[in-house]
């Protein structure tokens, strides 16, 4: 039943909500195009037109052209810890075969 409650009352915020869409927009507009305001605020404001209007800039997934790399291969390596002293080197780097 709680949820039943929750889901009417988020319906009435964003109907609410929706009657000051035309508004909003026009505040955003004003911001934005506010010579004498921060640039911050105008940036803002032009980013929230642009989302509203045009939808969020796709970001690239992983593995594509300008996303992040995709990890291949993760490997879990036990080590006993008294044959590590004796298989580093003076550099502290571990000269021993990984596989």
């Amino acid at each position: 039943m709680a949820s039943k409650l929750k889901s009417k009352a988020a319906a009435g915020v964003r109907t609410l909500a929706r009657r000051h869409s035309k508004a909003a927009v026009k505040v955003l507009a004003a911001i934005m195009n506010d010579e004498e305001g921060p640039a911050t605020a105008r940036v803002s404001a032009a980013q929230a037109l642009l989302d509203r209007g045009w939808g969020k800039a796709a970001q690239p997934l992983a593995g594509e052209e300008g996303g992040l790399p995709i990890l291949a291969r993760i490997e879990r390596v036990i080590v006993d810890p008294s044959l590590q002293k004796n298989s580093e080197d003076s550099s502290g780097t571990d000269n021993r075969a990984h596989t």
